[in-house]
This record gives structure tokens, sequence and C-alpha cells, in this order.
């Protein structure tokens, strides 16, 4: 979700995470204007092949991430969230309202979001339950003291923790025992709907246009986090980590490119009928550290922003040891379809926020 690297974000990556105190909600907040919570596990056995919660308390006041269609009572009160597998059927989306749908304690050891998932417990140890039709999910996350910082300031603080998880995910009624390595994800980042909670034009919303992030499962004891952001058509911030239980971590933001070599013979269409072509085939790369060949081999779910979330295979090398693995995918683009839209090209500003 929305990364910007910062040399504070890199200079305190790798070093034991010491900021468990910042991982809390914030209802109806007008310095941070939305939260994020998330859960990522890229390799899971069969049906699932990935496991996904994304959550997104508050709209962020971004036209890749902004989900107008979806807003419940305001802007600043809604919130998106997302439960999905590659199982057949596996795929849940609501929208609720954040101050009479969900219950956030002010310390976050209680996450309940409409009671279709629920988060309980502080750092290091959460509990993360599941309920949403035949799909149920039972997970206990203890996180490793390993986190990626984002971006760390004043207004914006995103960082992704390495957990051990074991725990049950069923699907009409067939139970699948899982255990590895996942992520639990947090940001808090001052938005314009934190300044003025109703529908913006487009005009005046942060122009962010194309967005994916991977979590891929290297091995048993390693991950890789790859990111690639996009304003106004060009590349913002396109960044590369690996992390592990055993090994340093290494991150970069110089050098790295994510090409999709092949795109879906047919756009998506999301519930609000909003259409979007989907990759199928890409490349990552890190100067001469990194390379990733991924093959998308499950529906796409929607559920990020305006975007989907994806499972798919990959092939690759880190610095000179090759891997074959599974990766998670987050993917917005909405380059061709914003900027061909009169409104979202036009400079005049919102007159609220003038």
């Amino acid at each position: 979700m929305l990364p910007l690297l910062s040399g504070a974000a890199i200079e305190r990556t790798g070093k034991p995470f010491d900021r468990p105190d910042i991982m809390v909600p914030h209802v109806g907040g007008r310095r941070y204007g939305w939260t994020h919570y998330g859960v990522m596990i890229p390799d899971l056995p069969e049906p699932h092949r990935y496991f996904s919660i994304m959550v997104i308390a508050g709209l962020p006041g971004a036209t890749a991430l902004d989900n107008d269609d979806a807003v419940v009572r305001s802007p600043r009160d809604t919130v998106t969230m997302s439960a999905s597998t590659a199982a057949p059927g596996v795929a849940h989306f609501g929208a609720y309202s954040m101050s009479e749908q969900c219950v956030l304690t002010p310390d976050g050891s209680l996450l309940d979001f409409g009671g279709d998932v629920v988060v309980t417990g502080t750092y290091p140890d959460f509990h993360v339950r599941v309920g949403a039709g035949e799909f149920t999910a039972d997970l206990q996350l203890r996180c490793t003291g390993e986190v990626a910082w984002f971006a760390r300031s004043v207004v914006y603080d995103h960082l992704s923790l390495l957990v051990e998880y074991t725990g049950s995910i069923s699907v009409a009624g067939r139970r699948s025992e899982v255990s590895g390595l996942g992520t639990y994800e947090y940001a808090a980042c001052a938005g314009l709907h934190g300044l003025v909670d109703r529908p913006l034009s487009a005009s005046t919303k942060v122009p962010l246009d194309f967005f994916s992030y991977h979590v891929i499962g290297v091995d048993e004891r390693s991950q890789l986090l790859l990111a690639d952001t996009h304003v106004l058509g060009a590349p913002l911030a396109t960044m590369a980590y690996f992390r592990s239980l055993d090994d340093d971590t290494w991150v970069t933001h110089e050098g790295v490119r994510f090409e999709v070599t092949e795109y879906a013979a047919e756009p998506a269409t999301d519930p609000f009928g909003q259409k979007m072509r989907l990759p199928t085939r890409f490349t990552w790369t890190a100067a001469d550290v990194l390379v990733v060949h991924g093959i998308v081999d499950s529906p796409p779910r929607y559920g990020v922003g305006r975007g989907y979330i994806i499972g798919y295979s990959c092939e690759g090398n880190y610095r000179g040891r090759p891997f074959d693995a599974r990766g998670y995918m987050e993917y917005i683009d909405r380059e061709a379809v914003d900027r061909a839209d009169p409104e979202f090209r036009t400079a005049t500003a919102d007159p609220l926020l003038a």
C-alpha cells in the first residue's frame, strides 16, 4: 500500500522493531486521514496458494486508492476490507462504517471489521479470524522482530513485519492446516479526507495512477518485498527488499524495474463496473542482484483500493542463488483510464481546499 522510501525508512529497515506503539487505528482522525492493516501469506498449499487481508480505514485521497463508489457514510468514516485466497469461492469484499459497524479500540488490541475479520492482540502476538460465509480462517501470528520500513516520517509511517504463523483456513468445510512465514503490515498517513470529509474531485487528489506491491516466499526462511508506484504516468518509487530469519536484510530503491510482459486478453470488471487490464506475465530486476519472472495462476480478487490481489508462481535469482517460489501481488493500473478523464486533467482546485 503506497510505499514511499525515505532515508529514515532505509536506515531503520533490518534493525529490531522498536515502535509497536504507533500501530493504532485513527478513527475519525484529522492528523492521520487513513490507516491500513494487512496480512499477506504468499505461498500456501492448494487450493489456496496465498492468503490476504487488506484493510484501508478512511479513503487516502489518491486516485488509484480511493474507492468513491464504496463510501458508506463519509470518506473519512469508510473502511474497505477484502479477504481472499485463490481457492474457488474464497473472495470477500466489504465496505463498512468505521464508527457504526466496526470496533477499533484506541490501543489497536481489537480490530473488528463488521465481524467478518477480527484481529486481536498486541505486538508481538496477534490472532486473526475470518468468518465470511463458507470462508473461515484462524491464524496465530508471531512477529520475529524483523521490520521493513517503506516510509517513516511525521506524516506517514508504513511498515511490514515478518511473522511466523500457524493455524487453519477452511472453505466449504474443507480445512487446511497451515504454517510458515508471512507479513503483518501497518500504515497511517495524513490525507485530504482528514481535512475535508466529503467526496473530492479527481483533480484535487494525489494523482497516483499505478501501484503494484509483491510479497514472495523465496524459501521457508526468507522473503522478497517489491513495490512500484507511479504518479501521472511516471515512476515515483520503485524498491526491493530481501529479509530472512538467517541472512542480512537488503534494501534498494536504485536500479529496480517492474515490467509487465503480457496482459490478460480481456480486462477485469470490478463490482462497480470499472474495467482494468491485468498482467499475466511480468519481470522484476534490481541491477545484478535480483531477477524475478512471474506467471499469474490465480483468479484476481478485487479489494485493494481500486485494484486487485493476485497469486502467482515465479522463478528467479537472488545474489546468484536461484529459486522457485510463489508470490502475492497487489495491482492497480489506472494510468490509461485516469489520464483520459478530463476531470483528472483539470488543474482547477476543489473550492473547499483553496
